[in-house]
């Protein structure tokens, strides 16, 4: 069997911010360390973000960035994923769980202003510009059962866990079949608080033959599949970023302990062992990031990058797992003490595999893409 050919592109990079860029980046970071950062732990330990991050938030103008101008958002043209990313990695370095909350409104509100009819343009939008939050989910197991009801749908199952649902106005599905638009009133939610993430306001459903009008339909068959992997490439692309910025968050704190833990008389940063391992973890950054910005680079000259974004998420959540663990080693019994951040980078790593479709999900798209067969 002759192997498939890899896509071959031929192009020069620029990875110079222009001004606007750099004052996103530089506003956004100020952000994070100054305020993100310092929330992170309280949050984390409350299970619920402070009542100042919304507020902090909107006054940035992010929940609405993704929300036309002419709905009363900010996006006058097209969305900048390259943009986001630079956004999504400074959120990382701040608190993974408040970026969720943070970056949430962005895929329900292109989704909706892509496809959905004027009714749910009206719906939607109307609740984000009032400061109303949105979630987006993947059935990526096939909880759901979709019923064909004269143009309306009828949904049974299980959603999520999902974050921002607990507070969420309108969630978007992209289910086997179709992508639709739910809205939160009269549905059956259960908010939980995981062990990672927890401030990221978790919540799962229950549905039981729950009604959604065909105007809340986005699409159906073959255009629903299109529309579920462009939605997934956003999630992906965003999440691969924020990754990136909290293995850098954690390879910082890691690197300050190893500067600071004195054995032998010196500090055990200067050990070729524990060097070795914060070597490891800032080349591997560093390849995380190149794979990111490369995929929206890719996005941004509107060529189809599904499987580079997919290669950047799979690759920045995994990385960034195994540097909690390193940090947790360099570390060693105060890694896993609440008092320090590594232990809550420790737990919110296991999202990150997760969210949006787990680690194995990935791995099973790339291998499609790669055109491989299941041994099934």
């Amino acid at each position: 069997m002759t192997p498939p050919r890899r896509a071959r592109y031929s192009f020069a990079m620029e990875f110079g911010l222009d001004d606007e860029q750099q004052l996103i980046v530089r506003t956004v970071r100020r952000f994070a360390e100054r305020d993100l950062a310092a929330w992170a732990a309280d949050a984390d330990r409350a299970g619920a973000p402070p009542e100042r991050l919304h507020p902090a938030g909107a006054e940035l103008g992010w929940f609405v960035d993704a929300v036309p101008a002419s709905h009363g958002g900010t996006l006058e043209s097209r969305y900048l994923h390259t943009t986001r990313v630079l956004r999504g990695y400074e959120l990382g370095r701040g608190c993974a769980g408040l970026a969720a909350l943070l970056e949430t409104n962005v895929e329900p509100a292109l989704a909706v202003g892509a496809w959905g009819s004027e009714v749910a343009r009206d719906a939607v939008f109307r609740s984000l510009v009032a400061g109303g939050l949105a979630s987006f989910a993947h059935d990526s197991r096939g909880r759901l059962e979709l019923i064909d009801a004269g143009g309306e749908l009828r949904v049974s199952g299980k959603l999520g866990p999902v974050p921002a649902l607990a507070v969420a106005s309108h969630v978007v599905v992209a289910a086997r079949g179709a992508v639709f638009v739910l809205a939160t009133d009269g549905l059956a939610r259960t908010p939980i608080t995981p062990s990672g993430w927890r401030a990221a306001r978790w919540a799962t459903a229950t549905l039981d033959a729950h009604p959604v009008p065909a105007a809340f339909v986005l699409a159906r068959g073959d255009q629903a599949q299109a529309a579920t992997a462009e939605m997934l490439a956003w999630a992906h692309s965003s999440l691969a970023a924020r990754a990136a910025g909290v293995a850098t968050a954690a390879l910082d704190h890691a690197e300050r302990y190893a500067a600071e833990r004195v054995q032998f008389g010196q500090p055990i940063g200067s050990f070729q062992a524990i060097g070795h391992m914060l070597a490891d973890m800032e080349t591997e950054i560093e390849a995380g990031k190149m794979l990111t910005w490369r995929a929206n680079w890719l996005v941004s000259q509107r060529k189809d990058a599904l499987k580079e974004i997919t290669h950047a998420k799979l690759f920045t959540s995994e990385m960034y797992a195994r540097h909690a663990n390193m940090g947790v080693q360099i570390m060693g019994g105060y890694g896993l003490n609440q008092e320090f951040d590594m232990e809550r980078y420790l737990r919110d790593s296991r999202s990150t595999t997760i969210a949006a479709g787990t680690s194995q999900t990935q791995r099973n798209l790339l291998a499609n893409l790669m055109g491989l067969k299941s041994s099934k």
